[in-house]
């Protein structure tokens, strides 16, 4: 049987992009505090430029928990109706971000000048 063709579709490789960096962009979200997964959400679509849906966050929240990378909380808000589950960076998963940014923005670097190398 022959190999199956590559998915080339331009949102097949934007997926396989997503994957790499996702974690390191929430990782770099909480370092600003604990925020809810809705709000994650928002942020990582709105500020991080990441076109991801509910049901790829909160796998990766769950994950990064259990790895001991970030810690969650209920917390019932004054006039909210319903309690909001909070996560929020580990000291584990402050090392963890500054180990992916370092290795994230060397990398970056690298590609953009090989890229850049002959005018691509």
């Amino acid at each position: 049987m022959p190999p199956k063709p590559a998915d080339k579709t331009p949102e097949s490789r934007r997926t396989q992009m997503y994957k790499g960096v996702l974690e390191l962009a929430l990782l770099s979200l909480l370092r600003d505090g604990p925020q809810y997964g809705l709000k994650i959400l928002d942020a990582l679509r709105d500020e991080a430029g990441l076109d991801l849906a509910e049901g790829t966050l909160y796998p990766l929240l769950h994950r990064l928990e259990k790895a001991g990378l970030i810690a969650s909380e209920w917390r019932h808000e004054q006039g909210a109706s319903h309690p909001r589950k909070y996560y929020g960076l580990t000291d584990a998963g402050a090392s963890e971000l500054a180990e992916q940014s370092a290795a994230w923005l060397d990398m970056a670097a690298r590609l953009n000048a090989f890229l850049k190398r002959r005018g691509a």
